[in-house]
């Protein structure tokens, strides 16, 4: 027969046994499993990121070749009027004339779009020409000019006339403004009419 004292240290021992247990498997093992599965999600990632760059990896001549043809596109059209047609060129000249114009104080009165025309030896560029009266001080002028001939697209201009407004004066005490000017011209950029 087992005496009390020593079933007590038995069962201590077999509670110290199974706490030690215990706790090994949560200080070694248990930190050993995790990592070992954190391992094989990062190899299984590792693994698709290979197969992806591999995929891309092999589309890269043709991607390639797809932006040097879009590069070369890009170079061709530069400086030229963007749109299917000459009615919408000629609404970008517009466009781009009003906020050349608003843009240097001045007041853009009229525009008149002229009938487009193909280059001599019809060489896939078409004229598009718009006539254009604005009313602009001397130093909103020269903005103007500069503007329009040095930005995108190239525009050039063409048969500018240049007068002064006349200003009545109610009296002498009204002191002396700038003089405006007004300015009619013919501006006009190219158009391509077959792709690049």
């Amino acid at each position: 027969m087992l005496q009390p004292g020593s079933l007590l240290s038995r069962t201590l021992a077999i509670v110290l046994v199974g706490v030690a247990l215990l706790g090994g498997y949560r200080l070694i093992v248990a930190p050993l499993l995790t990592s070992y599965q954190e391992g094989e999600r990062d190899i299984e990632e590792a693994r698709t990121l290979l197969q992806r760059y591999r995929a891309l990896a092999e589309q890269r001549p043709l991607l390639a070749e797809r932006l040097a043809e879009q590069q070369e596109r890009a170079a061709a059209a530069a400086g030229y009027l963007e749109g299917p047609s000459d009615a919408l060129a000629a609404a970008q000249l517009q466009d781009r004339v009003k906020s050349v114009v608003e843009a240097a104080g001045g007041e853009l009165r009229s525009t008149q779009i002229l009938p487009a025309q193909a280059l001599e030896g019809d060489l896939g560029f078409r004229r598009t020409t718009i006539r254009v009266q604005i009313a602009v001080s001397t130093e909103g002028l020269a903005t103007t000019l500069y503007e329009l001939e040095t930005g995108q697209p190239y525009l050039l201009i063409d048969d500018v006339t240049v007068r002064q407004e006349r200003v009545r004066r109610r009296g002498r005490s009204e002191p002396d403004r700038e003089p405006v000017l007004d300015v009619s011209l013919e501006l006009f950029g190219y158009l391509r009419t077959e792709p690049a």
